[in-house]
């Protein structure tokens, strides 16, 4: 019940706020901003500190069209916790098709694998826009693991939204509704091939369905382009709901503030928040027992900021107070410093910084991550107590973006997912087995040191080439291989544009060995077993052909190298898979 009171205070005290903010916004006077989003072009804007001008910029069309992403689970992704991730080299995006008012885009592939989306966007008058998206995307057919067995694998993910924006002369209102829902079977296991009755009788979860359903509301008001010295703010309130098939279900609702104001030649900043975030239907990471769980994250982290033209130093503290039914209260402080200096402006950047916080491992948030773990999971909230960081940044040439950095940061309650078998590899022996096929995870306290690089070299207006790399060390405490991490990966793209017509793309994903485990129970004597899991080297292509100014082709070949690779112990990836289809602007 305290817990309780102590967020209605807080919750009330903070929505009147909010609620006269957006009064006071509705009072402006209204002024149209050029901020639509699809009928008008957009060009992506970064950060004054992280800015490199003067790049050749492949010729843009006049409109951002939404990018079409094919797979669920289409590129190898990792849970490589990035305590500091290195700041893209900025440089324009690939052609945009022309569009009206909305995009339909229609795709069929192998796998039995039917796409669809829908964008539309209009604008009611000059100070409003409204907006509306729906996806659907699913595949049936069945995948080849590592042993060769065939397994059913059909997995699918349909999007709703709505949104829409209200400029006035100082502010802008946002607000947006959504649901997203992806389904899947447990269909992986690791080991020698086994018969249908041997999975029915040792894989608790083997072919079982599961899917997550989410519907998000959220609002936003945010000033416009103030001059320093004015109050300049950014406030959102955002809820979700979750709910997964195996019956757990997640509340989460976040009010967040940002807001800074230049006195002098000081910058102040403060960026806060307020969360309340309940689920249920969990075993429980403190008790062991089976029911709900409900936390409250409080975060201020105000600094101040000094700049020049070739300077910026920002000093403040991150802080988190954490109350949780199952624990007592936290109060948790972390440093904040970034310096960044330019010898040569816009040539050679310098850039340091101490920072830390704790990263909120939230129901929905670890089934993300890994959509395979254990659905009754409930993880600990992982503590970066320090990240201490430092790279340089700049261009090389007219033509080429680089970033360099490396990190070293202290991690406590990392988790590392791992599988719990029992008796797996001595079919004849008598009495139960079994082979679980969802992660379970393990805690340790570890040193990461990590190691980045970022290139983009604008070859010609039409030719552009990204890469991207990063090695990682980790000092483990207690266990003795950071599971299922890689020591390094890489991302090489291109994007090529022979004529108005014509573009073609491809992205390379390569990934180090990892090491898995598959632990035996604490009473059992069998040992437990690594598994040595294969490099990665993923190649994916694209194209489109632009027939008209409303019609255009596309298609896109994933895992082109014919690869075998598991993204996860036991689940193995599709091979060759492609998807083909048309795009129609009106």
């Amino acid at each position: 019940m305290k817990i309780r009171k102590t967020f209605i205070i807080t919750l009330l005290t903070i929505s009147a706020t909010f609620g006269s903010l957006i009064a006071m916004a509705q009072k402006d006077t209204i002024k149209l901003r050029q901020e639509v989003e699809v009928t008008k072009a957009y060009q992506p804007t970064v950060s004054e500190a992280e800015k490199i001008n003067d790049i050749p910029k492949i010729k843009a069309e006049p409109v951002e069209a939404p990018t079409f992403d094919y797979s669920i689970f289409s590129k190898p992704i990792f849970s490589t916790f990035d305590p500091s991730p290195v700041a893209a080299a900025k440089m324009v995006g690939e052609p945009k098709p022309t569009m009206e008012m909305g995009l339909l885009k229609l795709g069929l592939g192998n796998y039995l694998t039917p796409y669809g989306e829908l964008f539309f966007n209009s604008q009611p008058d000059k100070n409003s826009n409204f907006g509306m998206h729906f996806k659907h995307f699913s595949s049936y057919g069945k995948i080849k693991l590592l042993n060769d067995d065939r397994v059913k694998a059909p997995e699918s993910e349909n999007v709703a939204e709505i949104f829409g924006e209200k400029f006035f002369r100082r502010s802008t209102l946002s607000g947006s509704l959504s649901f997203d829902r992806k389904a899947f079977t447990y269909y992986g296991y690791t080991g020698d091939l086994l018969t249908d009755e041997m999975k029915e009788a040792m894989i608790p979860y083997y072919q079982d369905k599961q899917y997550f359903a989410k519907g998000t509301a959220d609002i936003s008001l945010k000033s416009g382009k103030l001059p320093a010295t004015d109050f300049n703010y950014d406030f959102g309130l955002n809820y979700h709901f979750v709910r997964s098939k195996t019956g757990q279900t997640e509340n989460q609702l976040l009010l967040s503030g940002d807001v800074h104001k230049k006195f002098g030649k000081t910058t102040g900043l403060l960026n806060a928040s307020l969360t309340y975030y309940t689920a249920d239907s969990l075993i429980n990471n403190f008790s062991g027992s089976f029911g709900p769980k409900q936390q409250i994250l409080i975060k201020a982290n105000p600094s101040l900021m000094w700049k020049t033209d070739v300077a910026r130093l920002q000093v403040g503290l991150n802080s988190t107070i954490v109350f949780d039914d199952d624990a007592d209260a936290a109060m948790l402080f972390w440093p904040k410093v970034k310096a960044e200096w330019s010898p040569v402006p816009q040539i050679l950047t310098l850039f340091a910084g101490v920072d830390g916080h704790l990263q909120h491992n939230t129901y929905s948030n670890i089934a993300t991550e890994n959509p395979y773990v254990d659905p009754f999971h409930d993880v600990k909230n992982t503590n970066y107590k320090y990240i201490v960081s430092g790279g340089l940044k700049g261009k090389l040439s007219q033509k080429t973006n680089y970033v360099a950095e490396a990190s070293y940061s202290k991690v406590n309650d990392q988790h590392f997912y791992m599988l719990y078998g029992r008796d797996v590899m001595n079919l004849s022996a008598t009495g139960p087995r079994s082979l679980n096929n969802t992660f379970d995870w393990v805690y340790d306290d570890l040193k990461l040191l990590k190691i980045s690089a970022e290139v983009m070299h604008s070859v010609s207006e039409n030719f552009s080439l990204h890469l991207q790399g990063n090695y990682y060390s980790y000092e483990l405490e207690t266990i003795s291989k950071a599971w299922q991490m890689p020591n390094f990966d890489a991302t090489f793209s291109g994007i090529y544009k022979p004529t108005e017509q014509l573009k073609f793309t491809t992205d390379i994903f390569v990934v180090g060995k990892r090491t898995a485990l598959v632990s035996e129970p604490v009473f059992s004597s069998a040992p437990s077993m690594t598994v040595a899991m294969d490099p990665i080297i993923d190649l994916n292509v694209g194209g489109e052909y632009q027939f008209n100014k409303s019609l255009s082709f596309f298609t896109k070949l994933n895992n082109f190298g014919f690869q075998r690779y598991e993204q996860w112990l036991g689940y193995t990836n599709r091979s060759l898979s492609w998807l083909a289809g048309i795009s129609y602007s009106f």
